[in-house]
């Protein structure tokens, strides 16, 4: 399957390297990016659609090279954070009035970010504050698991919402499909 994800999200991931690791840090992650063969390019943008597998290389190289943060943190959960809180042409997303309406706006946009899978909102208990959410399409990668995890947990810090994120469902352990439980 030829799955592909807007460059914006490459972009951000080289920026959370130079975040956290500062120019040179960059540059030792790009040279080990090359020579693991993930790609040669370093300039993106953030319009193009860029292979989905060079992200989860990605993901994968950060992990292998900086490891987890002191709190044991995976970094792909870092990045969606940060990816999140930086997403470029991308940002009208977290631009809502609420979860249900972020949501939604992902629901409707979806293919402007990846060409590939979808996000469903499965449950929905305003009162309660209770929301279940399903991404389709995705393959079985941990890294991708953390990553949106990552997303939805700062989506609900933008929101001013105080809550947990459970993980439900995952292809690594053989579901058909990537599922959170978010309680605020």
């Amino acid at each position: 399957m030829d799955r592909k994800v807007k460059g914006t999200h490459v972009i951000n991931i080289l920026d959370y390297v130079e975040e956290k690791k500062g120019k040179i840090g960059l540059e030792e992650f790009l040279n080990e990016v090359k020579e693991r063969s993930i790609t040669t390019k370093t300039d993106f943008d953030e319009k193009e659609w860029v292979d989905y597998d060079i992200v989860i290389k990605l993901f994968e190289t950060i992990e292998d090279i900086f490891g987890s943060d002191l709190k044991k943190v995976p970094r792909s959960r870092e990045i969606g954070r940060h990816i999140t809180s930086s997403l470029g042409h991308l940002e009208y997303l977290t631009v809502a009035q609420g979860l249900k309406e972020l949501i939604e706006k992902a629901e409707n946009n979806w293919d402007k970010v990846y060409n590939f899978g979808s996000i469903e909102l499965s449950e929905w208990d305003e009162e309660d504050g209770e929301a279940s959410i399903k991404y389709h399409g995705f393959p079985a990668n941990k890294h991708v698991c953390n990553y949106f995890q990552g997303s939805l947990q700062k989506d609900l810090e933008m929101l001013g919402l105080d809550g947990e994120i459970e993980h439900t469902a995952c292809p690594v352990e053989g579901e058909d499909h990537i599922e959170f439980r978010l309680t605020w």
